[in-house]
This record gives C-alpha cells, structure tokens and sequence, in this order.
C-alpha cells in the first residue's frame, strides 16, 4: 500500500510539473517573424518578462544605415519567444534626434514601467533620455529628455538597466570620450540618478549589461564594435557589491587565440604540427580548454625536429646534423582572472627518429583551462615544432574528445565565437531555477541587406564554473528549455 501511495504521488507531482512549465523552442538560423509576418525590427534593446508575456524593447533601422533620424523605438510581445505580436511605437512625437538602446523595467513602488534611452540631439552629442507609461507595451511620455550623470560632460553612450532584488536600479552606461565603463545608482523613482558612481571599470567599452546570480553582480561589456559584422566579445566582470570593485575574469565570446585541431589528431610524428615562434614577448602558447574541470598531473609533448639549421657545404663540419636541443616548458592553470604557475616536479625527454617526447610531471591539479609556454631563454631556435598534446593522470591519458586546444600569442588574433554585437542577457524563469541567455546583433546578416532585417543571435542559457565565472559561449542554431508557467 505505501508503495503504491509513492507511485501515485510521483505520478502527480510529474503531471504537475509538466502542467505548470512550458518547452520554449530558440531557433537563430532564421529572421524571427512578428503576428503579420514582417521580420521583427528591434535591436540594441531588451527581451524582458513582465507577469506571463515577454516584451522585445529594440531600435528599428529599417532601409537606413543605422545613424539618422529615422530610427525609432518599437514593442513587440511574446507568451513564448516564438510568436511575436507588434505593440506599435515607444515614443510619439520623438523630438528630432538619433535614437539607440530602449530599456524598460518596472517600478514596483509607483507601478510605473520606466523607459531610458540614448539619444543624440546631434551626432555625438550623447545624453539619456527618460519616459514612463502604465502599461509595458506603452505609449511612453518622454519626462527627462537630458537625465544628468557622473560623466554627462564628457557625452553619454552605451548603458544597461539592472533593478535588485531589494528593488533598488543601476545604470552600467560607457561615456562617449575614451567610452569608459562605470555603474551609476538611479534614485527610489527610477527617473534619475543619485550620482552615486563606483568608478571607472574599463576603457574603450560599449554595450554593458549587468545581472545577478548567487549574490555575485555580473557586468558584460567589450571593446566598441559600433555595427561591426564580425561582432563583439563578451568580457566578463563580477563583484559583490552592485556599484564597485568589478574584478575582470574572461571574455566568453573570443576564442583565445587559433584554433588547432592538429594538436590532439593522434598524429605524433612527421611534418603535421603546430608552429609556436618566438617573438619579444617569448614564445607562443599553447592552450587547452576542458568542457568540465579535469584534475591532471602530466602533459605529454610531442615534438618534431627538423627546424635545427642544416649544414649544406660546411664540408669541415664533423656533424652529420646539429645537435637536438630541447626547451624548458612552463605549465599554468587558470584561476578565477589569472594565469598561476604549476611548479613541476620533473620532466622526461626520450628522443625517436623525428620526434621527442616530453613528459612534464607536477602536482595533481584541477581545472577546466591549462596553458603550455616555451621558456624563450632555453631555445636558440625561433620556431617550435609540435605534433601533439597529451593530458595524463596516474599514468592514464585522458581523453580529448571534450578538450579544445588553442595556439595563443601577442600577435594572434582573438576572433569572436558569435559574430554578434552584445545587445543584453535575458533572465529566464525554468523549472530548474534561473537561467541568463545573451543576446547580440548580427549585423549584416539580413541576406537582403536591410539593416532592420538582421538577425539576433540569442545564446543557449549561460552556464557557469563553481566559482562563479562562467564558460565560454558556443554556436547553437537551435535549444530548448522548459519555462515556468
């Protein structure tokens, strides 16, 4: 009988959670449709939920290149970030300006929805502006065309809206002049700010968004892209405190330098290998990236020899070849927003026709990112030639199928994952608790060439190492996610 009244319980309590969620289907291989079948116009806003539908706050460019008059703001609204229905215009009657980043968010004390925005009287005269409206979808009345800052003299651009859980609102917003990145507290109405101001964060920043996870404030901002087609990074700040003390960790859109699928192919021996040179900075690196934290204790080298000067007529020379030298390596790991040295405990050379082995032995060590470098100092030669790379705990190798190894250095360039522009992180409520998806702009992706025709790109949830950081974006075409109802 107990058990029976167990099975009957499990059965209810699984009908119940499949009768208050709701399987959410993201595609981004194709222009999202509004309820007419126009592609949905709205960028360099927000995607946020307000009771049981999601509004799309964006700037719609239309045919124009993206920095006239023309450019307006717009509402969509979604029960299911699927089916799009367009809720008409923000700001009636704008005045004349250029118009870019509609924010909203909801002040639960005067049950106002509150809109900010940047606007530019004239181009680059930057300043926010403010609106407020009863209803998220608006008509929005314009209250504060010129909401004074910190920084308002040196031009305002680029800004996020956060609102905590104690219902008190920031604004992470980047100046015109060196576009530099700070977080700025907004008084009880969300209609202005305090001018309380934590500080300059970082330089040369655009597009910040801030959001909170496990009592951490997260704020996501990169270098200024300004339309770019090959899209921004997605450097990553956090703090414990809303305002200050924003601690770099990673950029979890740029791929840390060169792709090298050669280093981890089996492959040990001959002339398919990976070249790191020697430049005034030292030698390049080798990086290797773990999908989990693998705990590790050796790295295995494979090195090919032919990069030793030949002796071609030196007919007094008594060599056949010059001697084979071997360089001294330093390993890393990663910790939180740095690079920390794993003292190694002993290292093994065995030499072969063609190819040396190095075994590099140090302590056990747990970590998801783990980086090679030649020591420039123990190597004559300007090139280092390797074949491949082999992760060993206890003596057993580890597999590679779940590892991505970079080639990294001064001069390597580090590429976007998404080409996209950094736009927001949208909060999604799903049966298994918080989850934050990122948000950027395709520019020219639109295959008619149609600025207001170009694609979002909305990230799989975000997922996050142990220590709060979180791991690099991957491309997805399609996800799903089952959402709160």
């Amino acid at each position: 009988m107990k058990n029976e009244i167990n099975c009957k319980l499990a059965v209810f309590l699984l009908i119940t959670a499949v009768s208050y969620s709701q399987t959410i289907h993201i595609d981004n291989t194709a222009p999202r449709l509004d309820n007419t079948g126009k592609i949905v116009d709205a960028h360099d806003g927000r995607i946020i939920q307000f009771g049981d539908t999601f509004y799309w706050y964006g700037t719609s460019y239309g045919t124009t290149n993206g920095f006239t008059t023309k450019n307006h703001y717009r509402c969509y609204s979604s029960k299911d970030l699927t089916n799009w229905k367009y809720e008409g215009k923000l700001l009636e009657n704008q005045p004349e300006g250029v118009y870019y980043r509609p924010h909203v968010i909801y002040n639960k004390k005067t049950k106002k929805y509150i809109l900010w925005y940047n606007w530019y009287p004239k181009l680059w005269n930057g300043q926010f502006g403010v609106a407020v409206s009863d209803t998220p979808q608006g008509p929005f009345k314009i209250v504060n065309q010129n909401a004074q800052m910190h920084y308002s003299e040196i031009g305002l651009g680029d800004f996020g809206l956060f609102v905590d859980d104690d219902g008190t609102g920031y604004i992470s917003y980047n100046t015109i002049q060196n576009h530099q990145v700070s977080v700025e507290k907004l008084k009880a109405d969300y209609l202005s700010s305090t001018l309380e101001n934590g500080g300059v964060i970082a330089e040369h920043m655009e597009a910040g968004t801030m959001f909170k996870r496990d009592n951490k404030y997260y704020l996501l901002t990169d270098y200024t892209c300004c339309f770019c087609n090959y899209g921004s990074g997605a450097r990553v700040y956090i703090s414990d405190h809303p305002l200050k003390g924003y601690e770099f960790t990673t950029n979890i859109n740029r791929y840390p330098g060169r792709y090298s699928p050669i280093l981890k192919d089996t492959e040990k021996r001959g002339t398919l290998y990976e070249t790191l040179s020697k430049k005034e900075s030292g030698f390049d690196t080798i990086e290797i990236l773990f999908d989990t934290k693998e705990n590790i204790d050796q790295i295995n080298l494979h090195i090919f020899t032919g990069n030793r000067p030949e002796n071609c007529g030196d007919v007094n020379n008594p060599r056949v070849h010059p001697h084979i030298l071997t360089p001294e390596f330093e390993i890393f790991e990663w910790k939180y927003n740095e690079w920390k040295k794993i003292d190694s405990k002993s290292s093994e050379i065995t030499k072969t026709a063609l190819n040396e082995l190095v075994q590099i032995k140090f302590k056990q060590t747990v970590s998801d990112r783990f980086k090679i470098k030649p020591k420039a100092a123990s190597y004559p030669y300007d090139d280092l030639y390797i074949n491949e790379v082999e992760t060993i705990l206890s003596g057993e190798i580890i597999s590679m199928d779940n590892t991505v190894l970079y080639i990294t250095g001064h001069k390597i360039p580090e590429k976007p994952m998404i080409p996209a522009q950094q736009a927001y992180v949208m909060k999604l409520n799903t049966i298994e608790g918080e989850k934050f998806t990122w948000i950027g702009d395709l520019w020219g992706s639109a295959s008619d060439n149609i600025k207001g025709h170009d694609y979002q790109y909305w990230s799989a949830p975000l997922e996050f190492n142990q220590d709060g950081t979180i791991k690099s974006m991957k491309w997805a075409d399609q996800w799903y996610v089952e959402l709160k109802k």
